[in-house]
């Protein structure tokens, strides 16, 4: 059960990285308080089957997967969410990568990979759905900070 003091009916949210972990618990749990949510990461089986577990709740998705180290990945889930619900309340940032691995033994480009999801993913989507929810005035945008 969820937390009775959060009603969404009504909200649209974006979950990147909404497809396993955290993520997936924040969609899921978002679904729970009324929103139409659209869960995305970049493995089509997992983005189908969140998008089932949110149609279960009884709300509306879409499933498109979305890869935060590509800018046109993020406009092309911003279009699709765009012309199916026709707007975008809240943006959730909790897509991430990790290697389970001591720090010096990390190669360069590993330690490159994590920055480039963790932390450069959550500036190109705040930038790619930031302007949407600018031009609207409205939108919370939600980090889900994750261990590098």
């Amino acid at each position: 059960m969820g937390f009775h003091g959060l009603e969404l009916h009504g909200k649209v949210a974006v979950v990147i990285g909404g497809t396993s972990g955290i993520g997936r618990a924040i969609a899921l749990g978002l679904a729970e308080a009324g929103a139409d949510v659209v869960a995305t990461g970049r493995r089509t089986d997992q983005v189908e089957a969140v998008a089932d577990e949110i149609k279960a709740w009884g709300k509306r998705t879409v499933a498109v997967t979305a890869d935060v180290t590509n800018r046109g990945s993020l406009e092309n889930l911003l279009a699709a969410v765009l012309s199916d619900f026709g707007k975008v309340d809240i943006l959730v940032n909790s897509a991430g990568r990790i290697r389970r691995q001591q720090t010096i033994n990390s190669s360069e480009t590993d330690w490159h990979e994590i920055i480039d999801t963790n932390l450069m993913g959550v500036l190109r989507a705040c930038q790619v759905f930031g302007e949407h929810m600018l031009a609207r005035k409205y939108g919370p945008v939600l980090p889900e900070n994750r261990a590098v």
